[in-house]
């Protein structure tokens, strides 16, 4: 891979930083996402069964839910961007760069390359053709053998990107090639705009049980456990429904 990148202390003390910041920032978000779009959404990824979401664990939750942010449109506008709009941050603030990072998000298939202990790993998206350094602490001692590839989206921080939410794992060169494929031969109603392509791929991983397969604590923000734990009952409300 072109990109070796070797992140400092310096850009790990700031990615602890961010890290946080975007729990908090995301927890936000989350309370903006309207029942239509859980079930729009829960159809699009097929979770939703009868009207009920059927979430097996939390980062299945998390998967969910950051489709809802980034590929519900409304008008031809995400709720993420409905959010920036709406409660603008101050100007030269951590929050204005990640709220910016947001507004220009990817959904990527990173094939994961050289790990960098204790920071992060070397990828290759082979969706975007591009070559990152994914900063993520908890994942850069997580990856296995058996894994080929990981489906996530990305923002960028300077050198480095991070994820918005969970990765789910692409376990084999088929199941990679089925979700590309799907992207030119299925059409999907969920959306108004782009989102589509990460409805695909997402849902391709999910059938091949990638959800249950990836377990990794990032332990670069102490303050995501918390925020998760109070997230994710908006998802076990709705199904209770």
């Amino acid at each position: 891979m072109s990109n070796r990148f070797i992140p400092s202390p310096q850009d790990v003390a700031g990615y602890r930083a961010f890290r946080a910041l975007s729990m908090e920032l995301n927890h936000k978000m989350v309370k903006t996402i309207p029942n239509r779009a859980f079930n729009e959404i829960g159809a699009a990824l097929g979770v939703l069964r009868d009207g009920v979401l059927l979430l097996d664990n939390m980062d299945l939750g998390t998967v969910l839910m950051d489709c809802c942010l980034y590929d519900w449109f409304e008008n031809g506008v995400n709720l993420v961007r409905r959010y920036a709009t709406a409660h603008p941050a101050r100007p030269g603030t951590d929050e204005e760069r990640l709220l910016s990072a947001y507004l220009q998000a990817k959904y990527r298939i990173l094939v994961t390359g050289t790990p960098v202990a204790g920071c992060g790993i070397h990828c290759r998206d082979i969706l975007n053709e591009e070559d990152l350094f994914l900063m993520d602490i908890g994942l850069s001692g997580a990856v296995d053998d058996g894994v080929a590839a990981i489906a996530t989206r990305t923002i960028q921080l300077g050198e480095f990107h991070i994820t918005t939410g969970a990765g789910l794992p692409i376990s084999s060169r088929d199941s990679m090639l089925e979700a590309l494929d799907g992207i030119e031969t299925e059409q999907l109603s969920a959306s108004d705009g782009p989102g589509g392509v990460s409805f695909l791929i997402a849902r391709s991983c999910i059938r091949a049980g990638g959800a249950k397969r990836l377990r990794y604590q990032d332990v670069a923000a102490p303050a995501a456990r918390p925020h998760r734990r109070r997230i994710f009952p908006i998802i076990a409300k709705r199904r209770r429904k």
